[in-house]
């Protein structure tokens, strides 16, 4: 079975994060977990699974490309093994920018995750290296190259299916430039975490009363996640990953044109982003 010297879990406080966390542990010697918020229960769950581990926690809000540049600059030399990415936000709000003038669950759900991993890209082309994207594997929609970051067609379906197919393509594009490494894009499928408490009341209810019905545990999903991180069919190339850590076929929006169209359009993103005064300390 695949194990990593050095894991990074991004997305670790809570739900399908923190679970896939307390999975990795037994597998790995050294554990970054990266969220927003450190819950103090957080580092002795881990350690419960693996007492010689060494584990930190650093704070980061993928949401700001600036925070995340901050981080990724501190971990430049890192040389992570694994690295697994699954902060989420539920919102039926329309378009929300972030003071850097992202939609906040576009920045959350792929420019801050898609960020972290172009940044560290010279360290990852190495045997045994995994990164394994969790959102929603082959599920996405068409985008509209004309508005990409959905300044003028926004909505919460939208918003969904773009982000949804650029890290279909996120996983490809990456796999190509580190040929040595494996990239991951997986879907969870239903999983019972807190996500839903940030709906108003009216979606709040129904949602949680469908997730009591059909929705799994957040640690039997971790044990499908983390599963992807040891098979041997998926030690490189780009990978899209079902529910229960099985392959999925490519959707027809993995061409070369669309493919390339999304990879300029993430790196100028940054770009522009990152050009701008950094005010998050202020």
């Amino acid at each position: 079975m695949a194990q990593a010297k050095h894991a990074l879990i991004v997305g670790a406080s809570s739900g399908i994060g923190r679970a896939i966390a307390q999975e990795v542990a037994p597998l790995a010697t050294k554990l970054t977990l990266a969220s927003r918020s450190c819950p103090d229960d957080l580092i002795p769950s881990i350690k419960e699974r693996n007492p010689s581990i060494d584990v930190t926690h650093m704070k980061l809000d993928v949401s700001s490309l600036h925070e995340v540049r901050r981080f990724t600059d501190k971990h430049k030399d890192a040389a992570f093994d694994w690295i697994v990415m699954s902060p989420g936000i539920l919102s039926l709000n329309g378009r929300t920018e972030t003071p850097e003038g992202l939609d906040v669950k576009m920045a959350i759900h792929y420019y801050g995750r898609f960020m972290i991993i172009y940044d560290l890209l010279s360290s990852l082309n190495r045997p045994g290296v995994r990164v394994l994207n969790i959102l929603a594997a082959a599920t996405g929609g068409k985008p509209d190259v004309n508005d990409l970051e959905l300044k003028k067609t926004y909505s919460v379906k939208r918003c969904a299916d773009f982000t949804t197919t650029y890290s279909d393509l996120m996983a490809q594009a990456f796999s190509e430039k580190a040929p040595h490494a494996s990239f991951m894009h997986a879907t969870p499928g239903a999983v019972a975490t807190s996500i839903a408490n940030n709906l108003p009341w009216y979606a709040r209810l129904p949602a949680k009363a469908l997730v009591a019905l059909i929705a799994r545990s957040p640690e039997d999903c971790a044990k499908s996640m983390v599963s992807a991180l040891t098979k041997d069919e998926f030690s490189s190339g780009w990978h899209l990953v079902g529910k229960d850590g099985e392959a999925l076929q490519p959707t027809k929006f993995q061409t070369q044109e669309l493919k390339d169209i999304v990879w300029k359009h993430s790196v100028s993103t940054i770009d522009q982003v990152l050009q701008q005064a950094d005010n998050s300390n202020m």
